[in-house]
């Protein structure tokens, strides 16, 4: 008899923790985005449903040295980078399913990117080392499509794959010859100007985009823009519903 009874109680036990779990609509979400690992950033995702439909969300990326390999006029450079990010959007699902499903999200992003590095070279048989600096700042909208999964009620899967946005930016890099003294000839201007074009041709979001200028006297490179930019931004991040 008292086997049946425990028997019973089990019973209606796993009863209620099924209507329990079957009665579970999440609210919220914690993500992480290991696409920003990319460009030196530790991404995080929050997003809050406040309608059956409709989302809020913020991200924020916190920045952390991350190494990049480059080469300059044939060696190798250590470069670090680092970037700061956040985003904000709305979210609208078009599904039935709370913070489920295909969904269009306007956002605002902001992005502050930085990195660093030393290469050596040479300029006309003359041997040179140039410390590299680059600084990028950028905000803008956008618009992304993308469809977010629960898997067992709590593992969350959101995959963003198309999200044009209109950047203002502005990017800063400076290549500086700190170990000699004397200025820069003609023909070494030249030559730093070229292998610097090669060098940040390696970084797509800059290439062909800044304007190059040498300053011989102090024997520095400079490359700049400021102006829109147009992107892309996809990924997928990973989390958990509550």
């Amino acid at each position: 008899m008292k086997r049946e009874l425990y028997f019973i109680f089990f019973f209606f036990l796993l009863q209620n923790i099924h209507a329990q779990d079957k009665a579970f609509e999440p609210k919220i979400t914690v993500k992480w985005a290991p696409t920003g690992l990319i460009l030196g950033d530790l991404s995080l995702q929050g997003e809050y449903g406040f309608l059956n439909k409709s989302s809020l969300t913020a991200k924020i990326g916190v920045p952390f040295s991350r190494p990049y390999h480059a080469t300059f006029d044939g060696h190798d450079v250590d470069m670090h980078m680092r970037a700061f990010s956040f985003l904000a959007g709305y979210r609208k699902y078009l599904s039935r399913q709370i913070l489920k499903g295909f969904y269009i999200e306007p956002f605002f992003t902001y992005a502050h990117h930085t990195s660093s590095g030393t290469g050596e070279g040479s300029l006309n048989y003359q041997k040179v080392t140039m410390d590299f600096t680059n600084d990028y700042n950028g905000a803008g909208v956008g618009i992304q499509l993308g469809s977010q999964f629960i898997i067992a009620k709590r593992l969350v899967i959101d995959l963003f794959f198309f999200g044009p946005q209109l950047t203002s930016s502005r990017n800063d890099f400076r290549a500086i010859d700190q170990y000699n003294y004397a200025a820069w000839t003609a023909i070494q201007a030249d030559e730093a100007e070229q292998d610097i074009r090669d060098f940040l041709n390696q970084f797509p979001f800059i290439r062909n985009k800044v304007d190059v200028h040498v300053d011989k006297t102090n024997r520095t490179v400079m490359a700049d823009f400021k102006g829109p930019l147009v992107g892309i931004r996809f990924g997928v991040s990973i989390g958990i519903a509550f």
